[in-house]
């Protein structure tokens, strides 16, 4: 069912933001933007012929909001892994609509562990890895609703099928930087030979 990997994944984000997380303004903004979501999700407009849902364009828009801020040399760099994940990104939905016989698993699955992938290749820190995922991924969603729309094929932007995916993805990037992380604690918490650990 669309939609699941979505809502499972943004609710626990907010479950965690708003009960574990320290109180700042930090874990505020994550909460209010994971609720924000899940509420614009439904909600959907009428812009330029095209259907594009609020929760797509709120992730757009706060995504590059966060992108804007960083030099004039990493947004050059960033403009080219946004660029490939999205031309993936198309290249693979039309693979999907065009010649399915190669899809042996669910498409969301395949595509975001795609898109996860190129991520990686691009950027080490969890930041830039969302930034430039949730960025080509709306861009990409734009380019292959233009495609659709030229072969009179309707599409919504930003559907249950597109946020699905960018959960999916954001889900795996999160659980290997955990797992990256993971070492990094234990070696802080061995005790430094000759001495006691308090």
């Amino acid at each position: 069912m669309d939609g699941i990997y979505f809502y499972s994944f943004f609710w626990i984000v907010w479950v965690i933001a708003t009960f574990f997380m320290k109180k700042t303004a930090w874990r505020t903004m994550v909460a209010a933007a994971a609720l924000i979501t899940i509420i614009f999700s439904s909600v959907s407009l009428n812009i330029g012929g095209f259907q594009i849902t609020l929760s797509f364009l709120f992730l757009f828009f706060l995504s590059c909001y966060y992108a804007a801020k960083q030099s004039r040399r990493k947004l050059v760099y960033m403009a080219i892994a946004v660029l490939t994940i999205a031309f993936a990104y198309t290249s693979f939905q039309l693979l999907v609509f065009f010649d399915p016989v190669w899809i042996w698993m669910d498409h969301r699955w395949m595509l975001a562990i795609l898109l996860v992938i190129l991520c990686f290749l691009f950027y080490e820190n969890i930041q830039s890895r969302l930034l430039c995922l949730v960025i080509g991924s709306c861009q990409g969603e734009m380019l292959y609703s233009i495609i659709s729309q030229k072969i009179s094929f309707s599409y919504i932007i930003g559907s249950y099928s597109f946020l699905d995916t960018v959960s999916l993805s954001a889900c795996c990037t999160f659980i290997w930087a955990l797992v990256d992380y993971i070492p990094v604690y234990i070696d802080g918490k061995k005790p430094i030979r000759g001495t006691r650990q308090p």
